[in-house]
């Protein structure tokens, strides 16, 4: 049986955690880097998961908390048949979810996701006990001009959710100090530097096999701007190397054809192994993304090939200008052309590796210091009933309520009170909760019931 010292809820909708997207990626390295720092996460996700992804992730140690009875959203996709908009259905099968994992568990901190998490924890009211932290994924929670939300979502979308990164008693966790600035500039007070680690530990290694190919890494959206990619690749005539989704792989597969393009390969989807040989079997890397917040695949790239970016935009100034080269459009085909010629070990000996892997492990080092740092408000009273035990399996606790629905107030209560325990001890299942620190639980094992909790 492993004993934990901290345990984490990761907020996610079912419709992020899948392999190829950023905040699935996230998801995974989130729960890997906790696994290093000794940390257990409770995936808590709006409905059941409905990809093997999810057992990919509860592979990794995580367990996956969703709720029993979720609310469908049939109505809000029949009401926003042309666009998209808030998600009330979600953000209640959320709060449901919130509250089954407080059934089990009590937490350290709610790191949310999905926007409709967001509302969810914060209308639950913990955040002076525990961090609560805002996650910002979307591009328009950093960038706030409107022509920037190019997506399916309403305006009403973007402002009602960039509006929650002015709440006053919540953390936004962001990934560069630029976006710190910019959201700091929009009204956001409480921000964190909390960065995403890297997903792929392959990624952190090098490799000296024969490499071929540019890579480009995105969907095809013009954020992304895939046209590029395309005009640049059919100027220089160089292999052409893709990772995006099954949607783009169609996409790119037309304009090849109709750029006359044919020595191209196209990945959808991967993870694991089958990413990191891909990436580190390509010789340059062109990302000519106009919007950015901190591209996560330039993290990935950046350490093994030569990388290109445009002139136009900004998101690279998150980087040491001195391992990448910036372009004007015009010159991008004959630039990459010219570093293609570049040897991996001239590649190598630039030391753009060991800036990656610095960067990573100021990722942990980030997490870690946010925690031990946090000073949550305690209660000053032994009045709550969970001050009459001297060790409690938390989740006996909430069944001596004898509930037929959890209160939120029952186990903020335990949060206001845990001080006042020495010693709590997180397993894969439960929370305990002594004043004895020569406390250790017994534990029998279950067997995959250890990690799902449906």
């Amino acid at each position: 049986m492993q004993i934990y010292s901290k345990r984490i809820a990761f907020l996610i909708s079912d419709q992020h955690l899948i392999p190829h997207g950023g905040i699935g990626q996230f998801a995974k390295g989130f729960t890997e880097m906790c696994g290093r720092l000794n940390w257990k996460v409770d995936i808590v996700l709006d409905k059941a998961p409905t990809n093997d992804f999810s057992e990919y992730i509860r592979a990794l140690g995580a367990n996956i908390v969703y709720p029993d009875e979720p609310l469908r959203y049939s109505d809000h996709t029949a009401t926003f048949a042309f666009s998209d908009s808030i998600n009330f259905e979600k953000v209640v099968n959320f709060r449901k979810a919130i509250v089954k994992a407080f059934e089990s568990n009590i937490y350290d901190m709610l790191v949310c996701n999905t926007q409709e998490a967001m509302s969810a924890a914060y209308a639950i009211g913990i955040s002076k006990y525990i961090p609560v932290m805002f996650y910002t994924h979307s591009y328009s929670m950093v960038c706030r001009d409107p022509q920037d939300f190019s997506d399916v979502c309403l305006d009403v979308y973007h402002t009602f959710y960039n509006k929650h990164m002015e709440f006053q008693d919540i953390f936004v966790g962001t990934q560069c100090q630029h976006n710190i600035d910019e959201l700091t500039k929009y009204g956001a007070s409480n921000c964190v530097l909390a960065r995403m680690p890297l997903s792929e530990r392959g990624l952190l290694t090098t490799n000296t096999d024969d490499r071929k190919g540019v890579l480009f890494i995105g969907r095809w959206e013009g954020r992304k701007n895939p046209i590029a990619y395309i005009r640049a690749m059919k100027e220089n005539k160089l292999p052409c190397k893709v990772m995006t989704n099954s949607t783009g792989a169609k996409k790119f597969i037309k304009a090849f054809e109709e750029a006359g393009i044919t020595d191209y390969e196209i990945k959808a989807g991967i993870i694991g192994q089958e990413k990191v040989d891909f990436i580190k079997g390509c010789k340059v890397f062109f990302m000519p993304a106009l919007g950015e917040n901190y591209p996560f695949a330039f993290s990935e790239c950046l350490g093994h090939m030569p990388c290109v970016v445009l002139d136009n935009q900004d998101w690279s100034a998150n980087f040491d200008s001195k391992y990448f080269t910036m372009v004007k459009l015009a010159d991008a085909g004959t630039t990459i052309a010219k570093l293609y010629q570049t040897t991996t070990k001239e590649y190598y000996a630039t030391g753009a590796l060991d800036y990656i892997k610095q960067l990573d492990d100021d990722t942990s080092a980030g997490w870690v210091k946010f925690l031990d740092t946090f000073q949550g408000k305690t209660s000053n009273t032994n009045a709550a009933k969970i001050n009459t035990h001297e060790t409690i399996k938390y989740s006996d606790f909430i069944k001596e309520l004898n509930r037929t629905h959890l209160a939120r107030e029952d186990f903020e209560s335990v949060l206001a009170n845990k001080s006042k325990f020495v010693n709590i001890k997180y397993t894969d299942e439960n929370t305990y909760l002594s004043k004895d620190l020569a406390f250790e639980p017994v534990e029998e094992l279950t067997g995959m019931a250890l990690f799902e909790v449906s």
